[in-house]
């Protein structure tokens, strides 16, 4: 029996036919690049290095293929009382009744897009979010389009707003970019994976509504009574004591305890060394 690996594999292609193939698959990359319109068949994400296929792109690159989508629902939820749903779809495409490849895709109800949402209003949209997913999977499978396209806007937990559509492409200004960088992305109180967020927004082109969108949230809309997350974190950090003020508060307590011990029964040698060593300031406990 002869034994099979990839070596054996690679002996036994036809070079000439994948280099058909190749040149074939390169020349469908090409015609469905030029065809597929942007913001309506794909849409540009922030920190993506590919465009997203949406839906209208991934069913006109199916019926240029000729294939048919068919769809199974492989596992659902439906707790109508904690209001959770999810469903994970596959699709299977097929052309004249052979099945060619299929796609799964899977939504819930508490991913970060529908947490505003009443859930006992979403289920539908969930099963067609799903549907959605395994579709544009099995095109991308079936069309080796994964090159082009990405479908990360789901995997990152993008919502479609955050899609840029011809009307909201613009970059953004020199001023907001400046802003960005001296108010925000060089303070101490943003977060480690909130500077990794904006840096990405920055090298990848950074929209003008985007940055609108950041600038509001760190510096906040008085017009929109809108509280920036600066002046929130500025004030948190205010509140909390210096190592000075936790060492006074520290003293005025053991200093109210012996003051209490002294008038009432007195000292004793041992707590007297038991309070002096408690208010040595490398001592100090963390009250807060």
């Amino acid at each position: 029996m002869t034994e099979v690996n990839s070596l054996s594999i690679i002996e036994n292609v036809d070079i000439k036919s994948v280099e058909s193939t190749t040149r074939k698959i390169n020349e469908f990359q090409a015609i469905v690049s030029k065809n597929l319109k942007r913001g309506k068949d794909y849409g540009i994400i922030p920190g993506c290095s590919k465009p997203t296929l949406l839906k209208p792109g991934a069913e006109k690159i199916l019926m240029l293929m000729g294939l048919q989508s068919t769809y199974e629902i492989l596992d659902s939820t439906r707790d109508w009382h904690e209001g959770f749903f999810q469903y994970q779809v596959r699709c299977t495409l097929v052309k004249n009744e052979v099945v060619i490849t299929q796609g799964l895709g899977c939504c819930n109800s508490r991913e970060n897009k529908y947490k505003k949402q009443d859930p006992y209003t979403i289920d539908n949209t969930i099963l067609k979010m799903a549907k959605k997913r395994s579709q544009v999977d099995a095109t991308l499978t079936v069309a080796s389009l994964s090159e082009i396209f990405t479908q990360d806007m789901e995997d990152i937990g993008i919502g479609d707003d955050d899609i840029h559509t011809p009307a909201n492409t613009e970059l953004a200004t020199m001023p907001q970019v400046n802003l960005i960088k001296k108010q925000i992305v060089s303070s101490h109180l943003i977060t480690e994976g909130e500077l990794k967020k904006i840096s990405g927004y920055l090298e990848t082109g950074m929209t003008k509504v985007k940055g609108s969108q950041i600038i509001e949230w760190w510096l906040g809309n008085k017009e929109k009574k809108i509280v920036g997350e600066r002046e929130k974190r500025e004030k948190a950090e205010k509140v909390k004591p210096t190592k000075a003020e936790k060492i006074k508060q520290a003293r005025e307590i053991v200093g109210g305890k012996l003051e209490l011990r002294e008038g009432s029964q007195g000292l004793l040698d041992e707590e007297e060394n038991e309070a002096s060593d408690f208010v040595n300031d490398s001592d100090i406990p963390d009250l807060y």
